[in-house]
């Protein structure tokens, strides 16, 4: 169809469009106070500057130093490309569920993708969204390389930072879609005593409880370990649905000198159950039933014994030696073993009366393993009045994942009737398929610094290959085999200019490569060619010296071609979609303003369509909102007999999207409140203790928050209220 004119924002849109804009614009101005030092009753206070590294943990909210967008520790005014980053401290303060929660209040980014739902961590990054369920996530420099339902989900508790790199990353990292990545950092060993114990409780019977432990095993600090580890039980939203997690992430640091660093690093998780992830359709959902209903917010379409579980296993480490002060080398390194099993029934459409649900049943068991290893080398030196950064590396990573499945249907369901989910008899898994993928890139980049220019220039050039042996059972097409393998260069040039005032312009060029999923449905089997992205950006940064405040801004242009996308006919398969071209604008800032003011704010706008298709040209890609907008702003009561108290509140607003590639159906916005009062207890001698509650989705407003087919939509989560209470000794 048509794309259709966009249409004027609405009263509501351009209230918090102007609250953000001036909130952005203001920081500036306001955080020139300058930060006086905390009393005795608040257990954080900020350091300077100069201490923070990309690999640990920031002393504010607003975070100077990413390696994300380069692999090397750079202030972030130094960066051609856009990238947020979540610190402890604002995940300390939201209490954050999932790692994708912990970008709702960063622009760029849909986390709403999935709904309620926190069984992936699922994004969309400038419109863009990897192939199948296999994000763009990394966790210390090393991608969390997932493939069919198996893929690893990190705990934010483990995390120290989580960074949001926007745009075409290749040239560093390899295959990956043109939108961006997501980039974990874990809680490393700390050579000061941490003592910590946390206890949660909240909505839907949820119960949490934490440990964080980390000291020096000498006196001089050349060994020390961290010991981190949960346990949680909750409901999920929907009916009959609930999930559990345990997880512990034990680490050990060797530093025999201050230029040699040894960290083992591990994880390990089991979900006995992940929580819900079925979808349910358009009607009753983002339209009313023939009978002018709507279906209720924790409808649960699947079966009473639906399961899905999923366990993870992760060691490596992270090297670092300096051999003077023009060479280090690094290298990063882990094993991972992941297994999900799952019996679901699950929605597949709406009858032709508008009413009776069809569905459909999986029953899946896989084991994944991935090993992935990148060493680099890092060469500091200076030719005349130019600094260099030269970084050379290679990486190489193996997957492979032994899947067996069955697919098959269940008895449709009547939406008039108050459907309780109800037992279904399931069937076994057969022999399914064996998925393989290979990656090994040589890359370079260059980072020159000449009075106050920063030239940035890369190159990367990787060899591919993906392989599916296809195994006959009763719901697969004939067995077989099936291999690509690929090759491709990708580059990145940028430019930044730094003023002595902190402000920052700048502008780069980026390209990404993705090898795309094969067509098993088709006889012959099809073998997609790879999507490839482009991206140019401009913008402007302002990170000031001796303030806690980070401004950004961008616009970009970029554009993915060869693009795959759902298949109206079968939610198990994709099909080609041409060339997809996104422009946008993006806008945050964070910011400590005094010692008693924490501030966020963020407006993202994109203009996606398919620009090259026989079908969909013009039209908007599915679950893409034009505008989206965050505020957040708390404050901490530093004297008086309030001192310890912390109030916070803001709000995230979700412009509507269309809910399917055909464009036949919007999906409306939606803006929720969230709110925050912590009290911390130093003043009853209890050092780095606190008690909180939470509260998300304030207003408990009841919306849609996507849909990616006429079949598949997803409820936003309900409000949900946690206490927190964490002890330090």
């Amino acid at each position: 169809m048509a794309r259709l004119k966009t249409a004027q924002p609405n009263s509501s849109l351009r209230k918090i469009a102007v609250v953000v804009a001036t909130a952005v614009s203001g920081m500036s101005v306001y955080a020139q106070a300058a930060v006086q030092p905390k009393e005795e009753t608040i257990t954080v206070t900020a350091a300077p500057a100069a201490q923070e590294s990309a690999w640990g943990p920031a002393p504010t909210i607003a975070a100077k130093r990413s390696a994300t967008t380069t692999k090397t520790d750079t202030p972030i005014e130094k960066t051609p490309q856009s990238v947020s980053v979540v610190t402890n401290e604002e995940m300390q303060m939201h209490q954050f569920q999932s790692v994708k929660e912990a970008l709702g209040y960063t622009p760029g980014v849909t986390v709403s993708s999935r709904g309620a739902s926190n069984t992936y961590d699922f994004v969309i990054i400038r419109g863009f969204s990897s192939v199948g369920l296999s994000q763009n996530n990394y966790l210390d420099g090393l991608k969390l390389q997932g493939n069919f339902y198996n893929d690893a989900v990190i705990d934010p508790y483990m995390l120290e930072r989580v960074e949001l790199m926007r745009g075409p990353t290749s040239v560093l990292y390899g295959k990956s879609n043109p939108g961006g990545i997501i980039s974990m950092v874990s809680k490393r060993p700390t050579t000061e005593p941490l003592k910590e114990i946390q206890f949660k409780m909240g909505t839907d019977n949820l119960f949490q409880t934490g440990f964080d432990f980390s000291d020096s095993l000498d006196d001089n600090g050349e060994f020390s370990y961290r010991l981190t580890g949960l346990a949680r039980s909750t409901n999920e939203q929907q009916k009959s649905s609930e999930s559990q997690r345990y997880a512990i992430a034990p680490s050990f640091t060797w530093r025999p000198d201050e230029k040699t660093n040894f960290t083992f690093l591990s994880y390990f998780q089991n979900e006995p159950e992940t929580g819900y992830y079925g979808w349910l359709p358009k009607e009753g959902t983002v339209e009313p039933l023939p009978n002018g209903k709507r279906l209720p917010t924790d409808f649960n379409e699947g079966a009473s014994n639906n399961t899905y579980s999923r366990n993870e296993k992760m060691v490596g480490y992270s090297f670092e030696h300096g051999f003077n002060d023009t060479f280090t080398v690094r290298q990063n390194l882990r094993f991972v073993e992941m297994k999900t099993a799952q019996k679901s029934v699950y929605g597949t459409g709406i009858a032709a009366d508008g009413h009776t649900l069809n569905r459909g049943t999986i029953v899946d068991n896989e084991r994944l393993q991935n090993f992935s290893v990148d060493t680099q080398l890092e060469s500091k030196f200076a030719t005349g009045d130019i600094d260099h950064t030269l970084l050379t590396g290679v990486d190489f990573m193996r997957m492979r994942n032994d899947i067996n499945a069955t697919f098959g249907s269940a008895p449709s369901i009547d939406l008039y009737n108050n459907y309780h989910p109800e037992y279904f008899a399931f069937g076994g898994a057969e022999p399914y398929q064996m998925n393989e993928s290979k990656q090994t890139g040589l890359y370079v980049q260059e980072q020159a610094e000449w009075n106050k220019w920063v030239f940035t220039l890369g190159g990367r050039y990787d060899w591919s290959k993906q392989a599916t042996t296809v195994r006959q059972n009763s719901t697969t097409p004939t067995e077989g085999y099936i291999e690509r393998n690929d090759h491709q260069f990708t580059w990145r040039g940028g430019v930044n200019y730094v003023f002595d005032n902190g402000i920052s312009p700048y502008f780069s060029y980026s390209q990404s490569f993705e090898p795309s999923a094969f067509d098993l449905w088709s006889t012959p089997r099809v073998s997609y060619k790879p999507s490839k992205g482009e991206q140019y950006e401009a913008g402007v940064k302002y990170v000031p010296k001796d303030m806690p405040v980070v401004v950004t801004g961008a616009v970009y242009q970029l554009t993915k071609t060869n693009n795959l996308t759902a298949d109206p006919t079968n939610p198990l398969a994709q099909v080609p979609a041409g060339e997809i071209r996104a422009r946008g604008v993006e806008l945050e800032a964070k910011a400590a303003l005094t010692a008693n003011i924490n501030m966020t704010a963020s407006y993202t706008y994109t203009d996606a369509e398919y620009t090259k298709d026989t079908n969909l040209k013009g039209n908007t890609p599915e679950q893409v909102p034009e505008h989206m907008a965050s505020l957040w702003g708390d404050y901490t009561f530093n004297e008086g007999p309030l001192s310890g108290l912390t109030l916070g509140t803001g709000g995230r607003f979700i412009g509507s999207s269309y809910g399917d590639p055909a464009n036949s159906f919007k999906v409306g916005s939606a803006a929720v409140m969230d709110a925050v009062v912590k009290y911390d207890l130093a003043r009853f001698g209890m050092a780095g203790s606190s008690i909180a509650v939470n509260v998300n989705n304030l207003l408990d407003r009841e919306y849609v928050a996507s849909c990616f087919q006429t079949y598949g939509c997803f409820w936003g989560a309900e409000r949900q209220v946690v206490a927190t209470a964490t002890f330090r000794f």
